[in-house]
């Protein structure tokens, strides 16, 4: 995660590595020391005092087939995760805090896409969800394959596509290809306002542009009530 935040391997760089490190502390950002299998309740109490105390708005649980363990083998599987999953839809709703649940998908072939019924489990992961982001790896014989983000499901106001993904072995991250952010800007930049004509009648008239500033949305924050990220 260091590499991730600092944009780049600091093995060769070590001599900024303390201000790599310093700034990653200072980072609203917590880990609950759970591993493997946790009980439901016992998870729900930690994400709880975790907004209580630091304020967290934003829990990412992965993985949930993880954390359920081998303990449900005897009884319906399906049933208990369809549990889960409702009891994390109410922990969201009551504290107003955002829950990103990572699921892994089903078994598919190899060509075929994966969709939102691909969910492992019932439907009720994706109904409680207000929104769905699928994963998507299509592996090709002649190159090393496509992979890019599908937003399948967006309650908000409907929006659904794609975002392209390329990996940076140097940052070991995911980002837009650089000519996605070209044909981007290139959108931006035909799309952007048009100036006004200067009135016929009078003299002296000059054009005005108008500007819209977009604000960018604040980094979620991942919840820890143990232990500060070092």
């Amino acid at each position: 995660m260091l590499t991730q935040f600092a944009e780049g391997r600091l093995e060769d760089q070590l001599d900024k590595y303390d201000h790599w490190a310093d700034r990653f502390e200072d980072l609203p950002l917590y880990f609950m020391t759970f591993h493997g299998q946790q009980s439901i309740r016992t998870v729900i109490d930690t994400m709880q005092h975790a907004v209580y105390v630091y304020d967290i708005c934003h829990v990412i649980i992965d993985n949930l087939q993880f954390m359920m363990g081998h303990e449900q083998l005897s009884t319906d599987r399906i049933a208990a995760q369809d549990y889960i999953i409702g009891v994390f839809r109410k922990f969201a709703t009551d504290n107003n805090c955002h829950v990103t649940l990572v699921i892994h998908p089903r078994k598919e072939d190899d060509d075929k896409e994966l969709q939102t019924a691909s969910i492992f489990g019932s439907a009720k992961a994706s109904q409680e969800a207000d929104n769905v982001l699928i994963l998507q790896d299509r592996k090709l014989v002649t190159g090393p394959g496509k992979r890019y983000l599908q937003v399948s499901k967006n309650r908000f106001d409907g929006d659904v596509g794609v975002f392209p993904l390329e990996f940076n072995k140097n940052s070991l991250t995911f980002s837009i290809p650089p000519k996605n952010k070209a044909r981007l800007k290139k959108i931006k930049d035909d799309t952007g306002p048009v100036a006004k004509k200067p009135s016929s009648g009078k003299k002296g008239a000059t054009t005005q542009n108008s500007e819209i500033c977009s604000g960018q949305a604040p980094t979620p924050d991942q919840p820890d009530t143990s232990k500060r990220s070092k």
